[in-house]
C-alpha cells in the first residue's frame, strides 16, 4: 500500500527546486503502487523535469514514479514508466544496443519521455517506443506507438504510462554506443547552462528555435528574483539560488509576450503547469 506523507514539500520533486507543499505526498517504488495511487486521483510525477509547481503548493495528493523494473526478451525492453530514460540509455549502450544513444544525459523518466515524445541529436521517443501501457479510467490498456499520436515534442497519450515496451534489436559495437552517449553528454554540458532548470522552456515555431527567438528579442541574460534566462542557451530558465515559481512564471510570460509583440511568433510551452501559483 502506498505510504502518503501530509503537507510535503514539492521542491525537491522537480529540477527547478521551487514550488509550495503537495496536500499528500507518496513515492510509488513499482508499478502496482503506481497503479494504485494514480487511481486514487493522484498527481503523478517522474523526475518533475518538464513542469514547474506553483509557490502555493497543490491542494490533492502528488505520487513520485521511481517503478524503475525492466526485462529484455525477443528484442523488446519492458520497462517500467519511472526508469531514468539517461540510465536506461547507458544499459542500452551496454548491452549493445542501438537506439536510445540520444536520451544519454537527459534528467527525466521513460514515462514523461512518451508523453512529451522527448528527442535530442536527431532521435526521438518516437522512434523507440513499440506500444506503451496507460492507466485510464481505472483500466490499463495498451496502446501502439501509431496510436501514441507521437509528433514534435509531443504525444497524444491521455492517462498515466505505467510501462513501455521499447524496441531492443537493433545491435552495435558496445564501444561506439558508449563513445556516442558520452559524445552527446558532451554536447549538452557544453551547450546547455548547469543548475537548476527544466531544460528547454519552449518548442521551436516553424523550424525557427525558441532559443533564437529568444536571444533576438533581446532577453538572454533577463533576470525575475533568483530566476535567470540563461546566458548559454537562452530557451533555458534557471534557478540562479532562492527562485520562486513566479519568478520563473514571469520570465515565461514575458517571453511569450515580447516574442509575439517583435516576431508575431506565439512560442508554446514544453513545461507543464500544476498547482497553485496565486
Amino acid at each position: 500500500m502506498v505510504q502518503f506523507m501530509s503537507m510535503a514539500p514539492l521542491g525537491r520533486c522537480c529540477t527547478f527546486l521551487t514550488g509550495g507543499r503537495a496536500a499528500r505526498l507518496a513515492f510509488a517504488y513499482n508499478t502496482g503502487e503506481l497503479t494504485e495511487a494514480a487511481n486514487g486521483g493522484a498527481l503523478v510525477l517522474g523526475r518533475g523535469s518538464n513542469v514547474l509547481i506553483g509557490d502555493c503548493g497543490y491542494e490533492g495528493d502528488v505520487v513520485v514514479n521511481r517503478a524503475s523494473s525492466r526485462e529484455y526478451r525477443d528484442g523488446i525492453c519492458f520497462c517500467d514508466s519511472g526508469m531514468l530514460i539517461s540510465v536506461l540509455s547507458r544499459e542500452y549502450a551496454d548491452r549493445g544496443l542501438c537506439g536510445l544513444e540520444w536520451a544519454f544525459g537527459l534528467p527525466g523518466t521513460v514515462g514523461g519521455a512518451v508523453v512529451g515524445n522527448a528527442g535530442a541529436f536527431g532521435g526521438c521517443m518516437a522512434d523507440a517506443v513499440i506500444a506503451v501501457h496507460v492507466l485510464r479510467n481505472g483500466k490499463i490498456i495498451r496502446l501502439t506507438a501509431e496510436e501514441c499520436g507521437f509528433s514534435y515534442r509531443h504525444s497524444s497519450v491521455v492517462g498515466t504510462v505505467i510501462r513501455a515496451e521499447l524496441k531492443a534489436d537493433r545491435v552495435g559495437d558496445v564501444g561506439k554506443l558508449r563513445t556516442a552517449c558520452e559524445d552527446n553528454l558532451r554536447l549538452r554540458r557544453l551547450k546547455q547552462p548547469l543548475g537548476a532548470s527544466a531544460g528547454c522552456v519552449f518548442k521551436a515555431s516553424d523550424g525557427i528555435p525558441a532559443a533564437k527567438l529568444i536571444e533576438d528579442a533581446g532577453l538572454k541574460g533577463f533576470t525575475a528574483g533568483g530566476a535567470e534566462i540563461s546566458q548559454k542557451h537562452a530557451n533555458f530558465i534557471v534557478n540562479r539560488g532562492g527562485a520562486a515559481s513566479a519568478d520563473i512564471l514571469y520570465i515565461i510570460n514575458t517571453v511569450q509576450a515580447v516574442v509575439y509583440d517583435k516576431f508575431g511568433v506565439k512560442l508554446e510551452r514544453e513545461i507543464k503547469y500544476y498547482g497553485d501559483f496565486y
